[in-house]
């Protein structure tokens, strides 16, 4: 009878105590997730190095340019099996010539752009572009 009068008596308290304890157990496991979200568990970040800085649009044919330094490193971030099969040759990275942004001379943003997956830097992020004068 000793087991009987312990589940009897402190009914009140003993029902509060469990719901207080599933309340705690569902916050905790709630901000589990919550984390989890947060960190993009389910995205890969990757480095591909060596993409070749291209020409956008030059506007003058006949008046090349040089592009220093001509290789960038560009860091994307996608679904891991995206991100596991892109190649560096997938990868775009342009100076744009013509846009209304763009200065006279001197130093340019490099853009860049991966089918499927987002840049996430591009280093370095400008580059000196030279008009050749042949």
């Amino acid at each position: 009878m000793a087991w009987r009068a312990f589940l009897i008596e402190n009914r009140a308290q003993k029902l509060g105590s469990l719901a207080l304890a599933a309340l705690i157990w569902l916050t905790v496991r709630s901000n589990l997730g919550m984390d989890r979200l947060a960190s993009n568990e389910g995205f890969r970040v990757r480095v591909l190095e060596n993409i070749p800085v291209g020409v956008l649009a030059t506007g003058h044919a006949d008046n090349p340019v040089q592009i220093r330094p001509a290789m960038v490193h560009v860091e994307i971030e996608g679904d891991p099996d995206v991100v596991q099969r892109l190649m560096p040759g997938d990868v775009q990275a342009y100076v744009n010539l013509l846009g209304p942004e763009a200065p006279r001379q001197g130093m340019f943003r490099v853009n860049a752009r991966a089918p499927g997956v987002r840049v996430v830097a591009v280093l370095p992020e400008s580059v000196r572009v030279e008009r050749s004068r042949e």
